[in-house]
Protein backbone atom coordinates (compact mmCIF):
# COMPACT_ATOMS: atom_id res chain seq x y z
CA UNK A 1 0.00 0.00 0.00
CA UNK A 2 3.06 2.38 0.78
CA UNK A 3 4.30 1.39 -2.23
CA UNK A 4 1.51 2.33 -4.07
CA UNK A 5 1.02 5.92 -2.72
CA UNK A 6 4.34 6.70 -3.36
CA UNK A 7 4.04 5.91 -6.66
CA UNK A 8 1.38 8.39 -7.10
CA UNK A 9 3.14 10.95 -5.21
CA UNK A 10 5.74 10.58 -7.85
CA UNK A 11 3.25 10.68 -11.08
CA UNK A 12 1.97 13.50 -9.65
CA UNK A 13 4.63 15.44 -8.78
CA UNK A 14 6.21 15.03 -12.45
CA UNK A 15 3.32 15.82 -13.67
CA UNK A 16 2.67 19.24 -11.80
CA UNK A 17 5.97 20.16 -11.96
CA UNK A 18 6.51 23.38 -14.69
CA UNK A 19 7.83 23.10 -17.15
CA UNK A 20 10.83 25.87 -18.43
CA UNK A 21 8.93 28.82 -18.70
CA UNK A 22 10.37 31.22 -21.83
CA UNK A 23 9.81 34.56 -21.42
CA UNK A 24 9.40 36.67 -24.48
CA UNK A 25 11.77 39.35 -25.86
CA UNK A 26 12.19 41.54 -28.81
CA UNK A 27 14.04 45.00 -30.26
CA UNK A 28 13.09 47.65 -32.56
CA UNK A 29 15.26 48.46 -35.79
CA UNK A 30 15.72 52.46 -37.40
CA UNK A 31 16.75 52.18 -40.97
CA UNK A 32 17.29 55.49 -42.87
CA UNK A 33 18.17 56.23 -46.58
CA UNK A 34 19.80 58.24 -47.35
CA UNK A 35 22.27 58.83 -44.56
CA UNK A 36 24.23 61.48 -45.80
CA UNK A 37 21.83 64.66 -47.07
CA UNK A 38 21.50 68.11 -48.86
CA UNK A 39 19.75 70.72 -47.37
CA UNK A 40 16.40 70.59 -48.68
CA UNK A 41 16.39 66.86 -48.95
CA UNK A 42 13.67 64.06 -48.08
CA UNK A 43 14.77 61.24 -45.67
CA UNK A 44 12.79 57.51 -45.28
CA UNK A 45 13.04 56.04 -42.44
CA UNK A 46 11.45 52.64 -41.79
CA UNK A 47 11.23 51.24 -38.82
CA UNK A 48 11.16 47.11 -37.62
CA UNK A 49 10.92 44.29 -35.11
CA UNK A 50 12.47 41.36 -33.49
CA UNK A 51 10.25 39.36 -31.64
CA UNK A 52 11.36 35.81 -30.28
CA UNK A 53 9.79 33.47 -28.00
CA UNK A 54 6.03 34.63 -28.49
CA UNK A 55 4.54 37.10 -30.83
CA UNK A 56 2.94 41.23 -30.37
CA UNK A 57 0.25 42.94 -31.96
CA UNK A 58 1.21 46.57 -29.99
CA UNK A 59 3.58 49.35 -30.53
CA UNK A 60 3.73 52.67 -29.06
CA UNK A 61 7.09 54.98 -29.01
CA UNK A 62 7.88 58.38 -29.67
CA UNK A 63 10.19 59.93 -32.20
CA UNK A 64 13.10 63.19 -32.04
CA UNK A 65 14.90 64.68 -34.12
CA UNK A 66 17.27 67.61 -33.83
CA UNK A 67 17.27 70.98 -34.66
CA UNK A 68 18.01 70.92 -38.16
CA UNK A 69 15.38 68.26 -39.20
CA UNK A 70 11.51 67.78 -39.02
CA UNK A 71 9.66 65.06 -39.19
CA UNK A 72 7.24 65.55 -42.89
CA UNK A 73 5.09 62.38 -42.24
CA UNK A 74 4.69 59.10 -40.99
CA UNK A 75 2.47 55.58 -41.47
CA UNK A 76 2.05 52.40 -40.52
CA UNK A 77 3.12 49.32 -42.25
CA UNK A 78 0.44 46.95 -43.41
CA UNK A 79 -1.52 45.62 -40.97
CA UNK A 80 -0.85 48.04 -38.96
CA UNK A 81 -3.39 51.04 -37.47
CA UNK A 82 -3.34 54.06 -35.48
CA UNK A 83 -2.19 57.18 -34.86
CA UNK A 84 1.27 58.07 -36.49
CA UNK A 85 1.70 61.85 -36.22
CA UNK A 86 4.07 64.65 -34.90
CA UNK A 87 6.91 61.73 -34.60
CA UNK A 88 4.51 59.99 -32.12
CA UNK A 89 3.41 56.41 -33.18
CA UNK A 90 0.61 54.42 -31.24
CA UNK A 91 -0.81 51.32 -33.42
CA UNK A 92 -2.28 48.12 -33.47
CA UNK A 93 -1.70 45.01 -35.68
CA UNK A 94 -4.76 42.85 -37.07
CA UNK A 95 -2.51 39.67 -36.88
CA UNK A 96 -0.26 39.13 -33.96
CA UNK A 97 3.76 39.65 -35.07
CA UNK A 98 6.60 37.55 -34.57
CA UNK A 99 10.12 36.92 -35.38
CA UNK A 100 10.86 40.24 -38.12
CA UNK A 101 8.57 42.79 -39.50
CA UNK A 102 8.17 45.91 -40.38
CA UNK A 103 6.45 48.44 -38.07
CA UNK A 104 5.97 51.90 -39.49
CA UNK A 105 7.80 54.18 -42.12
CA UNK A 106 8.34 58.25 -41.53
CA UNK A 107 9.95 60.87 -43.61
CA UNK A 108 12.37 63.74 -42.62
CA UNK A 109 13.30 66.83 -44.03
CA UNK A 110 16.61 68.65 -43.95
CA UNK A 111 15.82 72.08 -43.15
CA UNK A 112 17.54 74.60 -45.79
CA UNK A 113 19.18 76.38 -43.41
CA UNK A 114 20.98 72.99 -42.10
CA UNK A 115 25.11 72.98 -41.87
CA UNK A 116 25.55 70.23 -39.50
CA UNK A 117 24.70 66.43 -38.93
CA UNK A 118 21.39 66.10 -37.70
CA UNK A 119 20.01 62.52 -35.90
CA UNK A 120 16.55 60.55 -35.87
CA UNK A 121 15.77 58.75 -32.33
CA UNK A 122 13.30 56.86 -31.75
CA UNK A 123 12.08 55.76 -28.03
CA UNK A 124 9.77 52.91 -28.29
CA UNK A 125 7.01 52.77 -25.17
CA UNK A 126 5.29 49.26 -25.62
CA UNK A 127 6.17 46.59 -28.20
CA UNK A 128 3.60 44.05 -27.14
CA UNK A 129 4.62 42.46 -23.17
CA UNK A 130 7.94 43.11 -23.84
CA UNK A 131 9.20 44.52 -20.59
CA UNK A 132 13.00 45.87 -21.83
CA UNK A 133 12.77 47.83 -24.68
CA UNK A 134 15.91 49.58 -26.79
CA UNK A 135 16.15 52.97 -27.92
CA UNK A 136 17.42 53.23 -31.42
CA UNK A 137 18.88 56.53 -33.51
CA UNK A 138 20.25 57.13 -37.15
CA UNK A 139 22.59 59.72 -37.86
CA UNK A 140 22.18 61.68 -40.90
CA UNK A 141 25.72 62.93 -42.26
CA UNK A 142 25.06 66.91 -44.28
CA UNK A 143 26.37 67.59 -47.64
CA UNK A 144 27.12 70.37 -49.13
CA UNK A 145 26.99 72.41 -52.62
CA UNK A 146 30.54 73.75 -52.32
CA UNK A 147 33.32 72.45 -54.06
CA UNK A 148 36.68 71.95 -52.47
CA UNK A 149 38.56 74.41 -54.27
CA UNK A 150 41.61 73.56 -52.40
CA UNK A 151 42.19 70.09 -55.00
CA UNK A 152 41.70 72.15 -57.95
CA UNK A 153 45.25 71.97 -59.48
CA UNK A 154 46.45 76.02 -60.72
CA UNK A 155 49.15 77.02 -62.89
CA UNK A 156 51.55 79.11 -61.42
CA UNK A 157 52.15 82.26 -64.04
CA UNK A 158 54.03 84.33 -61.98
CA UNK A 159 57.83 83.65 -63.28
CA UNK A 160 56.39 83.23 -66.87
CA UNK A 161 57.93 85.76 -69.20
CA UNK A 162 55.92 87.05 -72.55
CA UNK A 163 59.16 85.98 -75.02
CA UNK A 164 57.62 87.42 -78.79
CA UNK A 165 59.51 85.05 -81.27
CA UNK A 166 61.38 88.42 -83.34
CA UNK A 167 60.41 88.44 -86.93
CA UNK A 168 63.37 86.49 -88.43
CA UNK A 169 64.59 88.94 -91.56
CA UNK A 170 62.48 91.32 -91.24
CA UNK A 171 65.63 94.05 -90.68
CA UNK A 172 68.46 92.64 -93.17
CA UNK A 173 66.49 95.45 -95.55
CA UNK A 174 67.59 98.23 -92.95
CA UNK A 175 71.32 96.77 -92.29
CA UNK A 176 72.27 96.48 -96.21
CA UNK A 177 71.33 100.55 -96.72
CA UNK A 178 73.27 101.45 -93.44
CA UNK A 179 75.71 99.27 -94.41
CA UNK A 180 76.03 100.71 -98.16
CA UNK A 181 75.49 104.04 -96.86
CA UNK A 182 78.77 104.02 -94.58
CA UNK A 183 80.82 102.92 -97.59
CA UNK A 184 79.78 105.64 -99.57
CA UNK A 185 81.07 107.81 -96.93
CA UNK A 186 84.19 106.32 -96.74
CA UNK A 187 85.06 105.79 -100.30
CA UNK A 188 83.68 109.66 -100.88
CA UNK A 189 86.68 110.45 -97.92
CA UNK A 190 89.35 108.37 -99.66
CA UNK A 191 88.62 110.21 -102.89
CA UNK A 192 88.71 113.48 -101.79
CA UNK A 193 92.43 112.63 -99.85
CA UNK A 194 93.61 111.51 -103.35
CA UNK A 195 92.57 114.66 -104.93
CA UNK A 196 94.07 116.84 -102.76
CA UNK A 197 97.82 114.31 -102.41
CA UNK A 198 97.49 115.14 -106.69
CA UNK A 199 96.99 118.53 -106.37
CA UNK A 200 100.15 118.67 -104.33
Amino acid sequence: MKNKLFMLIAIFTFIFIPGKVFAISGNINLSCQPTAAFPGDVITCTISGDVTDGSISEFAATTKVSDNLEIAGATGADDWAGGSSGGIFSLTASNSKSDSFEIASFTVKVKEDSTTSGTITVTPTKLGDISTLNEVSQTITMSTNVEDTAQESTTDTSNTTDIKNPETGSNIPFIILGSGFILIIIFYQIATKNKKIHKI
